[in-house]
């Protein structure tokens, strides 16, 4: 610094050691991009999730194209229901056959628990395969569970069949 001017190297050499002022100026044009940021993340966000609906409200299952994804559900019950009388239908009212309507919703796999010897006989190896057949028909994967029971078999309840007592 020169000596001459002492007034003005005091200044630099103040800004140089107390930079608190440039540093301040910043982070406030640090907090307002960060600002901007989230606030254009935010407004993306609710653009994306309120788009409307070209179906009159009701939106579709989105299945992601892998063939891989299994989109399913556990129907094991089914043959019990249908041979009760019920009934499945779709959105539209019409009647359909259970595994044709989780079909046209974008399931793809269908899991079936079999039982060693039950009573009555829903869940024994005849009816699962039958229900099997169903869905391999349909083009559906099928996932089997198998119990090693005559009934429910979960970790509180693990009754050996009667068949092997």
């Amino acid at each position: 610094f020169s000596t001459e001017n002492k007034n003005n190297s005091l200044t630099c050499y103040h800004k140089l050691l107390h930079p608190k002022n440039h540093f301040d100026q910043h982070l406030r044009m640090m907090k307002k991009y960060l600002q901007l940021s989230i606030y254009s993340i935010i407004l993306y966000c609710f653009a994306a999730g309120c788009s409307k609906s070209d179906s009159g409200g009701t939106t579709t299952p989105v299945i992601p194209p892998s063939t891989n994804f299994a989109a399913g559900a556990d129907i094991s019950w089914v043959t019990e229901k249908e041979s009760a009388g019920v009934k499945f239908y779709n959105s539209a009212g019409t009647q359909t056959e259970c595994m044709s309507l989780l079909k046209s919703l974008g399931m793809n796999t269908i899991r079936l628990r079999v039982w060693v010897n039950p009573t009555p006989s829903w869940n024994n190896t005849a009816d699962v395969i039958a229900k099997a057949i169903r869905a391999k028909n349909l083009g559906m994967r099928v996932m089997i569970d198998f119990h090693y029971s005559d009934t429910w078999a979960d970790p509180g309840s693990q009754a050996k069949p009667a068949a092997w007592v």
